[in-house]
């Protein structure tokens, strides 16, 4: 059963009970070591019923399970496998008097706990206040970056929300309220679950010794993206019998801001002393070179992650396809984005479907420009992490005052813009838009026009008037660019109201600066913002397998998964690492992001970095690359130049005029 195993593979199988921590390097085959490990215990005569399998999606577990039963029989489909939380919501209905909760509980889903935390919020805020408070949205994110964390609010503000300092005391009392009405309603949210489950696991040792009879060996999937709690959970499930089996990759530990805590693996050893380390280094998915790559990035870091992959794959040699990673350096984000749209086709007119290709970047709007050219070139793809740009609100926002600018009857556009302004509703919006309509929507005769405001009252009058000034300068300049300086300049107070997360926005809106540049006619701009050659681009499954789309992802949306062609975006400092880096611990986990990004490459690895320099922003290489002494060992660098294409001879004047021919060709 074990002879496709490696020799570290073949040790994590044939370890004796008791604590085994197994640090599976990327593409090391961790999954097939679980798979293999699962039915060893259950052949070696342990009950599979016994055996609790966690992971971070119900889909791992089941293709788990699904695979052991392959290798050995019927019998592994007892085994008890799933997501801490949905062990949490079985273990909660059988004990939940332990924590004077009635089994009976409902469990919150996202949308329903917003909802919880709008009813606490709406207890505690006054409507009269005149101060802004945080939207329930954004509360409930800090409510469960609290408890993920393990730090107080004070802290989470402090960090992450800096703008509402000043109103701790009512933000922790509608926090004190949430919990109040969740326990009064009988219901729990996700965090709940984890958080009562391991009140009981810690406080009743009846249960836990009844857990651990149940329980006889614990497996962990994934484990260096547990948080605190999740990794405490687990090891209380193990405490009596200590036979606990946790994989994962120390060096993929990148979801530090919903709670991921590194140390969980790194003092495992601590937590129980005799612990067996296993590691497992040889890499089945990459060609050395690339691992080279991931090898050295690696060195770099301050923590305790250090491993040297060797690829057990050989490398094919494809005609024009660079062997080791190339580096690829730009004067212009737009030169960068052209550069991979063309080199996507050129890899797709060599056999490459385009489901074996992928762009991956930091954040959800480094590709809003990227999917813009990918659109104008016909190029089908799906984007995960993140909104599409053109589904983004505030990009939603932006579009409805352009498209008034350019087509002033435009009554969608209109609504949208007018419910913007704080003293306008749906009321007076409708009955501003009949009246516009009415005066044929001449800007200049509102002003003269005693009857436009008739029974309009002088709020709602004033910030009409206000978006009608700025819409009368736009419409006096003669390109795009100014247009959209002036709308951007105009709706940045409107955007800090409105979102909470208003900086974060404001990083889309710089696309739509780049995009105006080349396109300086306000109708040409718009139609290449909008129009969308190809239906099905990211929003629908395709229908049939044949139907392939090229892969956009964030690097955190594609962990886990690989490719054999990836292009990782925007290599530079203030992307990788991003610019919100302010720690050491801040610093390391976006080096192993970007470890990640490198080593979902199978065959071909392209790293991009447009560097330059404006009045706003200076970009160099990221530290990751530039700090690597050998750096051109191990990369090949490139700075292509966008070559101008000598247009083709066309006769001016021809010697006939073909338009008789033609007529009597299709009309006769």
């Amino acid at each position: 059963m074990s002879e496709d195993l490696n020799e570290a593979q073949k040790a994590v199988i044939l370890s004796p009970p008791g604590p085994i921590l197994v640090v599976a390097g990327a593409g090391t085959g961790k999954t097939n070591t679980i798979v293999h490990k699962l039915a060893a215990l259950v052949q070696a005569g342990v009950d599979p019923s016994s055996l609790l399998l966690l992971t971070f999606t119900r889909r791992a577990a089941k293709e788990m399970i699904s695979r052991a039963s392959g290798l050995l029989d019927s019998r592994m489909f007892s085994v008890q496998g799933g997501t801490f939380h949905s062990f949490c919501h079985k273990f909660l209905r059988k004990y939940s008097l332990a924590v004077s909760l009635n089994a009976n509980f409902t469990i919150l889903d996202e949308d329903d706990s917003v909802s919880f935390v709008g009813m606490a919020r709406d207890q505690i805020v006054s409507k009269d206040s005149k101060v802004r408070f945080p939207k329930k949205e954004t509360l409930a994110e800090m409510f469960s970056a609290c408890f993920n964390l393990q730090i107080s609010l004070e802290k989470v503000i402090q960090k992450d929300y800096p703008m509402f300092l000043g109103l701790i005391k009512e933000i922790q009392e509608i926090k004190n309220k949430f919990t109040e009405l969740k326990l009064k309603h009988n219901s729990l949210d996700f965090d709940d679950l984890l958080d009562f489950t391991r009140k009981i696991l810690m406080e009743q040792e009846s249960i836990r010794e009844r857990i651990g009879l149940q329980y006889q060996y614990i497996l962990v999937d994934e484990y260096q993206d547990t948080n605190r709690i999740q990794a405490h959970i687990a090891c209380l499930l193990a405490s009596k019998h200590r036979n606990i089996l946790v994989v994962g990759d120390d060096a993929q530990c990148i979801y530090g801001f919903r709670g991921a805590n590194v140390n969980n693996m790194l003092d495992f050893p601590k937590i129980f002393p005799n612990t067996k380390t296993i590691h497992l280094t040889k890499n089945y998915r990459s060609t050395q070179t690339i691992l080279d790559l991931a090898n050295a990035v690696l060195e770099q870091s301050k923590e305790n992650y250090k491993k040297q992959l060797v690829a057990e794959t050989k490398q094919t040699q494809v005609k024009m396809i660079p062997i080791k990673p190339q580096l690829i350096k730009f004067e212009s984000s737009e030169e960068e984005a052209n550069w991979i749209c063309d080199q996507i086709l050129e890899l797709y007119e060599k056999d490459i479907p385009l489901s074996k290709m992928s762009v991956l970047f930091r954040a959800g709007y480094i590709s809003n420009l990227l999917e813009v050219k990918l659109s104008a070139k016909n190029i089908p793809f799906r984007k995960f992490g993140g909104k599409r740009f053109l589904d983004l609100a505030h990009v939603k926002d932006m579009l409805a005052y352009l498209r008034i600018i350019e087509n002033p009857r435009d009554i969608l556009s209109w609504n949208r813009v007018l419910l913007l302004e704080k003293n306008i509703g749906k009321k007076y919006a409708q009955v501003l838009y009949k009246n516009l309509e009415s005066g044929h929507f001449q800007y200049e005769s509102i002003e003269s026009s005693s009857s436009f405001f008739l029974g309009i009252p002088d709020s709602p009058k004033v910030s009409f008037q206000n978006l009608i000034k700025n819409l009368k300068v736009c419409l006096k300049f003669g390109n795009s660019m100014a247009i959209v300086e002036h709308v951007l300049s105009y709706y940045f107070p409107i955007l800090e109201q409105e979102y909470d997360d208003f900086d974060r926005r404001k990083q889309d809106l710089e696309s739509f600066k780049i995009l105006s540049k080349t396109s300086p006619i306000l109708s040409d701009y718009l139609a290449n913002l909008t129009l969308d050659p190809t239906e099905k681009m990211d929003t629908n499954v395709p229908e049939k397998e044949e139907d392939e789309f090229l892969t956009l992802s964030t690097i955190h949306s594609a962990k886990g998964l690989e490719w054999e062609y990836v292009f990782t975006m925007q290599v530079v400092e203030g992307s990788l690492p991003s610019s919100r880096v302010k720690t050491t611990q801040d610093l390391e986990e976006e080096r192993r992001l970007f470890y990640v990004a490198i080593t979902r490459a199978k065959q071909g690895l392209f790293l991009t970095s447009p560097v330059f320099s404006d009045k706003n922003k200076l970009t160099t290489v990221s530290r990751f690359l530039s700090d690597l002494s050998n750096l051109s060992e191990l990369v090949d660098e490139d700075s292509p130049q966008n070559k101008e294409e000598t247009p083709r001879e066309i006769n001016p004047k021809p010697e006939n005029d073909h338009f008789q021919d033609i007529q009597r060709y299709f009309l006769n």
